[in-house]
Order: C-alpha cells, then structure tokens, then sequence
C-alpha cells in the first residue's frame, strides 16, 4: 500500500490547489461545486460517471455513506450536496485527502463529510456502521480484491448498498503501461468482469445493477484528449505526472479490448 501512496503523492499539492482556487474565488471566499467543474471527480467520465453512482445509491439525508478510496471527495461532496448524507471518505494518499479538506471547507461541506487517511481494505468503522458504499477507481491498484470485498460488507449494514466503477481486464491483450494508475506492473491488479461478479458474490453482495458503460465512455475520452487544453485553474495534471502519455494510453487499452469498465450496483445481503 505504501507503494500506492507513493504513486499518487504528490508534494506541495495543497498549496497548488489553493492557488487554484484563489483564483476562482480570490481571498479564501466560497467555492461551488460547480465552479470546481469537475476537477475533483478524479476517475473515468468524471462527474457525469459519479452523477450515475449517486443515482443508484439515492441515499436519504439520514444515511451514512463510505466513499472507499475517495481520492479529493469529490464524490463524497456531491453525494452531500445533493441528498444532505453524511459521508466518511477515506483514501491512502495524505495529499488527496489534505486537499479533499481543504475543498471541503471552500465549500462549505465540511460538516456532511468527513475525509480521512486510512486503508480500505481495512477500515477503522465498527460492523454495519453504513448504509451505503461508494467505490470508484480504486480497486485495480488492490491485489487482494476478496480482502477488499468483504472489507465492505463487513461495515455496511444488511439490505445497503455498494455502487462501484472500475476498470477490468479485457481480452484484448496484456495492459499497455504506462496508464494513470499504474508505471509499473507491479502496481496494478485488474480482474476481468467475471471474476469480478464471482468475488461480490462470494463477499455477501447480490448484483442488482451490471453496466459496461465503455461504448459511452469511449467517444467521451476521444473528444477530451483532442481538445486543446482548457486554461483552468485546476487540472488533473496537478495530480498525475506524464498525463500526455498515460491518458492516450489508456484510451489504446480501452479501445483495443485490453481493459473495459464496470459499474455496478450491489445490495448486501
């Protein structure tokens, strides 16, 4: 897991970030969601991809959520926002979350959710403590996914619900590198859709939702990465080095069958 932290890490991010936002809203003033433009919805399609997530889980403003590997919260602040939860988020990388605070107080949505520094495959929460799990984009840099599985049914409670969205292996070769998670083989541990179902099932999940949104996705990355770069503020670049290299890459892998994309929609039972 160190190594995972390491990959994303990255130094003097906070003050970069809070350089950004100054500029949207000069003087530490307040920052909307929608002024953030997506920035922090750190994963394929963005906030059209979380937007579909949230819709699956519905929580009510009564519920807790765990985003699990939630990366800046951006997730976790929509969720909040949009329905009144509470959510915990918690991810491995230091600086994601010090950002994701930061965020959170520009939005002022530091109340609803609470971002912590933790490992998700084993996470600090009593037995049946959440109604709902958010996932995204986190799972292929995990190599035990059975561990992680029943990790997140272990802290939701019987009848919750676990929305995730991940890359799997396909089977149209071995995975080109590098790509945004992953310089070195060593880093990435993809399961193919299959295996996928096979272990939720065998960690006390019943699949309620199984999309393979690639054919949208797809179409939507190709366009992005042949824009020109939009002077913004705020850039996922900040957090991932070589993205000039490692996002066409990826697009190769999706596009020649050797990585796919899952997302779905489970009920612990």
């Amino acid at each position: 897991m160190a190594t995972v932290a390491e990959h994303y890490g990255r130094s003097g991010a906070l003050a970069k970030v809070q350089a950004g936002l100054d500029r949207i809203a000069p003087d530490g003033g307040a920052v909307s969601l929608e002024q953030l433009a997506g920035f922090d919805h750190f994963h394929t399609g963005g906030l059209l991809a979380t937007e579909r997530m949230a819709a699956l889980l519905a929580p009510t403003a009564d519920d807790l959520v765990l985003d699990a590997g939630a990366g800046l919260g951006g997730p976790a602040r929509l969720l909040a926002d949009r329905y009144g939860c509470r959510v915990i988020g918690i991810d491995l990388t230091e600086e994601f979350v010090e950002v994701g605070r930061l965020l959170n107080r520009r939005t002022g949505l530091e109340n609803l959710v609470d971002l912590r520094v933790g490992d998700i495959t084993r996470i600090d929460l009593p037995d049946a403590s959440v109604d709902h799990v958010l996932t995204q984009h986190v799972a292929m840099n995990i190599a035990d996914r059975a561990g992680l599985y029943r990790e997140l049914r272990r802290v939701l409670e019987p009848g919750g619900r676990l929305a995730l969205f991940d890359v799997v292996a396909g089977d149209g070769g071995s995975l080109l590198l590098p790509v945004p998670w992953a310089t070195e083989p060593h880093q990435s541990h993809l399961v193919t859709a299959d295996e996928l179902r096979t272990l939720l099932r065998g960690s006390g999940f019943t699949i309620d939702v199984d999309e393979d949104p690639t054919p949208v996705m797809l179409p939507m990355m190709r366009q992005m990465l042949a824009a020109p770069s939009p002077d913004t503020p705020l850039s996922t670049a900040m957090f991932i080095d070589d993205l000039q290299t490692k996002g066409p890459r990826y697009l190769q892998n999706l596009a020649e069958g050797r990585t796919g994309l899952a997302l779905m929609a489970c009920t612990a039972t």
